[in-house]
C-alpha cells in the first residue's frame, strides 16, 4: 500500500493512513495524482510538495 499521494495541481501531499474528511484528497483528478519513490514524506518535500494541514501534523 502506498503511504503518500501528491496532488500536482496544488502541490499538496497527503498521508493516506491519516486522512480525515477535511482533506481534499477525494477531489484530486486522476491526472493530478502522483506517488513518490521512495514512498516517504521526505521525498515529497524534496519534490516541492507541501504537507496537507489536515492529515500531516508537524
Amino acid at each position: 500500500m502506498v503511504g503518500y499521494l501528491g496532488n500536482k495541481s496544488d502541490m499538496v501531499v497527503h498521508d493516506l493512513a491519516s486522512m480525515i474528511p477535511d482533506c481534499k484528497i477525494y477531489y484530486v483528478k486522476k491526472e493530478d495524482k502522483t506517488y513518490f519513490v521512495p514512498d516517504i514524506l521526505e521525498e515529497a518535500l524534496k519534490e516541492k510538495f507541501s504537507p496537507c494541514k489536515y492529515c500531516i501534523q508537524s
